[in-house]
């Protein structure tokens, strides 16, 4: 199965427009005739992770922690759109190929894996 990420839901739904019809509406995925789908990202499902999730001592706010700079960046599922997120995740890992319709993020997709 193909399966096409769609930078948002319009955008989803009109890549869906020009394949294979009847079309299958799913929890935030469109399956066409021939077995291809079509899911979306909502705005961004993934944000910056607090200080804390670096260092616990972060958690409280204090002029000698700053400035804050992390060696490697984390990430963290917004709770307003883990449904999708984890749609998409699911999605993910059914399909033989990708295609991204978004722009192009090396980051996001290693949360999917």
């Amino acid at each position: 199965m193909i399966l096409y990420i769609a930078e948002k839901p319009s955008v989803g739904r009109a890549v869906a427009d020009v394949l294979p019809k009847p079309h299958q509406k799913g929890d935030g995925f469109i399956r066409v005739a021939n077995g291809d789908v079509v899911t979306w990202c909502i705005g961004h499902l993934l944000e910056q992770a607090e200080p804390d999730a670096y260092d616990p001592e972060y958690k409280k706010w204090k002029k000698e922690h700053l400035p804050i700079i992390p060696t490697e960046w984390k990430h963290q599922v917004k709770s307003q759109t883990r449904s999708q997120f984890n749609a998409v995740k699911k999605l993910i890992k059914e399909a033989d190929q990708l295609v991204n319709m978004g722009d192009p993020d090396r980051a996001l997709l290693r949360f999917f894996y």
